[in-house]
């Protein structure tokens, strides 16, 4: 991006998507409405559209909450794209409670009103909702209240959802930014409409599902198809400006799989636990939501542990591992690599792996943040547990992707796709997924690539599996 003369309030130049979405949700602030939403994929630079909105129309008083990683992301960003002197206080985990976020905010606003500069607060989502924070934030009036991956709120009874929707009566303009705004159903859009505009598709979200869901299953509680999917997106769209990755020049990316076979006593306890789940699904005695701690277990002896009934957790197999050493043994010794893992055991066995073959590894995790001396070369593996690695990160460095364990959320699999795939990615990517033969693993890869809500999906398939 080149430097654009003084008199304008961007240091930066537009891409041409990102001054089409500015001009979008200004032209919506114009017909009256008070919100919108910005869906663009990973890499497009929503945060930048955000900075040169808030620049253009002059907001002096802003409120953006985001997931805690992204938090001291946004600093940068305003000192980058504008000239405009935002006093920007990022509330992360360095103020050892809610309450001195609270404090801290509330200082800093009054210091930006004594010196006559505009005032931004980022503070993270589990943070917002809370006490003394959000009944301070009510009590404020907003000229703009961003809902940074706003996909995180998509459960309509959640704690940051129904905080955003009262947070919405206090704000003059409300605007949503997504990557995937709906990770696993067309019903996910609830939760963020209640906070954009609701009167889009109302206060009701029983009614919602009631016109666009089709129930069935289980005492009739399981949602089985989606219906009146047109006038959704019609809906949907109507204050919507989405872009897809066709507006970024980037190498090509391209998916294999890798498969290996359970040893003996994996395949035997993989088996009998499986059965166990057939036939509760199949009796109707099972939920998606009592599920997913067997789903869980399932997938963890794929990755070669299981869990005892005391809690232990013991190795019982070594074939995805050696599955691993195969593909990382193909590449040069040197060569970035991102590994993707959900549980801690399998975070535990890519560092044993790559030892194995001679290459230092760090870790991205909830127990571990190695980004930085990734970054600075200190080793070529990197092992990221995939929530972690999901948001607010650039990998970049690498363009090789292996996928020793999935999650359940579609959101944090395109998130963590999109992680290597995006600006600053000279080379052609490529993911690669390990997979053990006629598991669960299997079939979560097949509803992340029909975009399905994968616990349903996979009890869906064992339902019907003989």
């Amino acid at each position: 991006m080149r430097p654009l003369p003084a008199a304008t309030p961007l240091r930066t130049t537009p891409w041409r998507h990102q001054s089409e979405a500015v001009a979008y949700i200004r032209q919506l602030q114009r017909r009256g409405k008070r919100g919108g939403m910005i869906a663009a994929v990973m890499g497009t630079g929503k945060s930048a559209m955000t900075v040169y909105l808030c620049a253009e129309e002059g907001f002096q008083r802003i409120l953006i909450l985001c997931p805690l990683r992204v938090v001291q992301v946004w600093r940068p960003q305003f000192q980058l794209h504008s000239t405009v002197p935002f006093m920007v206080v990022a509330l992360d985990d360095s103020f050892a409670s809610v309450r001195k976020k609270r404090d801290e905010a509330e200082r800093q606003i009054q210091l930006a009103k004594a010196r006559g500069v505009p005032a931004v607060v980022v503070i993270n989502y589990d943070s917002a909702w809370r006490t003394p924070f959000a009944e301070w934030a009510l009590k404020q009036k907003w000229d703009l209240v961003v809902a940074d991956e706003i996909h995180r709120c998509k459960a309509p009874g959640g704690k940051a959802s129904r905080f955003l929707a009262r947070l919405a009566k206090v704000a003059r303009f409300r605007l949503g930014l997504s990557g995937t705004p709906m990770p696993h159903s067309p019903l996910d859009v609830y939760g963020y409409f209640r906070f954009i505009d609701s009167t889009i598709f109302g206060w009701s979200f029983n009614k919602f599902r009631q016109r666009y869901a089709v129930m069935g299953g289980f005492q009739n509680r399981q949602i089985t198809g989606y219906e009146h999917l047109d006038e959704l997106n019609q809906k949907f769209y109507s204050v919507t400006y989405a872009c897809g990755k066709d507006v970024l020049d980037l190498p090509a990316e391209m998916h294999v799989t890798h498969a290996c076979q359970l040893g003996p006593e994996a395949r035997r306890v993989y088996r009998s636990l499986e059965r166990d789940l057939m036939a509760e699904v199949r009796s109707g005695e099972i939920t998606a939501a009592n599920a997913m701690v067997k789903l869980l277990r399932l997938q963890q002896i794929t990755g070669g542990t299981i869990r005892t009934d005391d809690g232990a957790e013991v190795q019982i197999d070594s074939a995805k591992a050696t599955l691993l050493r195969e593909v990382l043994e193909d590449l040069a010794a040197d060569e970035p690599v991102v590994v993707f893992c959900r549980f801690h055991r399998d975070l535990d066995a890519a560092h044993r792996v790559a030892d194995e073959t001679g290459r230092r590894s760090l870790e991205l995790s909830g127990r571990a943040d190695d980004l930085k001396r990734w970054h600075a070369g200190e080793a070529p593996v990197l092992a990221v547990q995939i929530e972690s690695g999901g948001t607010g990160v650039d990998l970049t460095r690498a363009r090789y992707a292996i996928y020793y364990s999935l999650g359940f959320s579609l959101g944090s699999y395109e998130q963590s796709l999109a992680r290597i795939h995006r600006p600053g990615q000279t080379r052609p990517v490529e993911y690669i997924h390990l997979v053990a033969e006629g598991t669960v693993d299997e079939k979560v890869m097949a509803a992340l690539a029909r975009r399905a809500d994968v616990v349903n999906a996979v009890l869906q398939q064992m339902k019907g599996q003989e």
